[in-house]
């Protein structure tokens, strides 16, 4: 077991990308994946994590989700 799996918590930023939502880590490099439902991130996430970094998805800490606004909807919301 990699104790960086284990005992970091990582943060995904999704975004609504057509019918999908777009997953990416930001302290990960190359870790991209995608869920129907928002609510199925989490779960997405940690196997995405858990492959990258070689590990069991049940060793993978924990997963914070945090909502991006679409490309456009920040300037729409600065307004």
């Amino acid at each position: 077991m990699k104790p960086e799996a284990t005992t970091l918590g990582h943060r995904v930023d999704v975004v609504r990308s057509g019918d999908w939502w777009a997953i990416t880590v930001p302290a990960l490099r190359g870790v991209f994946s995608q869920a129907r439902n928002l609510d199925e991130v989490p779960e997405v996430a940690r196997e995405a994590i858990a492959m990258m970094l070689d590990v069991d998805p049940v060793e993978v800490g924990p997963i914070e989700v945090r909502v991006q606004p679409q490309q456009g909807e920040a300037e729409l919301l600065a307004e």
